[in-house]
């Protein structure tokens, strides 16, 4: 029996931007409870929008954007879409984030989504659109180049409770309702909206050339075809290998669902150009060329964890040409594959969801 109460929209649109999965399976869930609702519901990933087209006008049309959470806020790719959206006067719009949920013992932890929601929701308020809610839904942490997958209970119960607390807000939210949650996730990414700002503007490019692809690369393309940036090239004449670019937002859907398990992340590599950069961000000859070269002087004033940052981000770009080319040598990429962590790690990608799924 349809709810009195209900807002009664008539279209919604659900926009995704996903990796491995996580924010793709949120969306399908808010995308059932509109439909249920009796709206005529769009879903649609990022690379397959189209905005001035889908999202309605008004009272009773529902907009829905679902992301991941990187470095506490908002994805890049995420951030260039929702400011690049047409204005609409009226329209219903929510703001959802899935963060990093994992399981200690016998007690789930929560993800931090800080500034993620809000944010969205500011911008989605200067444009026009009624702001009904915001939330930070935990899913399974899917960083798997920095730690295994998760094992298959937990995921199972993180991904339980996660669609139950999407069953709730929607609820809230059908029902006329608004519902901003993550207070307390706000208050810490501003707290730490410094170190969000150093990932968008220099961690993501780091994290984005520690990719290679190991022996087990058979060179199917699959990753280059579906990568939901467009970042990654495949390249060489024969043997033809997947290359990351600077687009890259490590999202983990190339690790995730490459069917061979080929895709690495060199933990090698990246301690080596780290300490590289340290060790020339704190050489005495820069501090006397500064001292020399007008230019260099106001060197001496910015922080030397950004000095740093920026010398190994130039490092990394630089060698990364070389590392895939010397990759190609079966020895060498033998020794970098068998190096890193991410060789014996568990894979993961959301267990409904099957790469085609993320095209939307």
């Amino acid at each position: 029996m349809k709810d009195e109460t209900a807002v009664g929209y008539q279209q919604a649109t659900v926009y995704f931007y996903t990796g491995t999965g996580n924010s793709y399976r949120v969306a399908v869930w808010m995308a059932d409870a509109v439909r249920r609702a009796g709206a005529d519901v769009k879903l649609r990933s990022l690379r397959s929008a189209r905005p001035v087209e889908e999202i309605g006008l008004g009272p009773r049309a529902f907009l829905g954007l679902v992301m991941p959470t990187h470095g506490f806020t908002t994805p890049w790719a995420m951030l260039r879409f929702a400011l690049r959206l047409p204005r609409r006067r009226g329209t219903q719009a929510i703001a959802v984030a899935t963060r990093a949920g994992a399981k200690i013992g016998s007690t789930y932890t929560p993800g931090v989504e800080g500034t993620a929601t809000f944010l969205v929701a500011l911008i989605l308020g200067f444009k026009g659109y009624n702001i009904r809610g915001a939330i930070g839904i935990d899913m399974p942490s899917n960083w798997i180049s920095l730690h295994p997958g998760l094992s298959p209970s937990t995921v199972s119960g993180i991904v339980s409770r996660a669609r139950r607390r999407v069953a709730s807000f929607m609820e809230a939210i059908l029902t006329g309702r608004r519902r901003f949650v993550g207070w307390v996730s706000l208050a810490f990414g501003l707290l730490v909206s410094w170190l969000s700002l150093a990932y968008v503007l220099v961690g993501r490019f780091f994290l984005t050339k520690l990719f290679f692809a190991s022996e087990s690369c058979t060179g199917c393309g699959l990753c280059a075809e579906r990568c939901p940036n467009q970042a990654i090239r495949m390249r060489g004449k024969r043997n033809s290998r997947p290359y990351w670019t600077f687009h890259c937002e490590s999202c983990m859907r190339c690790m995730g669902f490459c069917p061979t398990r080929a895709v690495e992340a060199s933990h090698l590599l990246a301690v080596g150009v780290y300490v590289l950069a340290v060790i020339v961000a704190r050489l005495p000859l820069l501090t006397w060329l500064s001292t020399r070269v007008p230019i260099l002087g106001p060197l001496d004033s910015v922080p030397l964890w950004l000095l740093e940052s920026v010398y190994a981000l130039a490092a990394i770009g630089l060698l990364y040409p070389l590392f895939h080319l010397v990759l190609r040598v079966p020895g060498i990429n033998r020794f970098f594959s068998r190096a890193t962590l991410t060789h014996y790690y568990r894979r993961y990608h959301e267990p409904e969801t099957k790469f085609k799924d993320l095209e939307g």
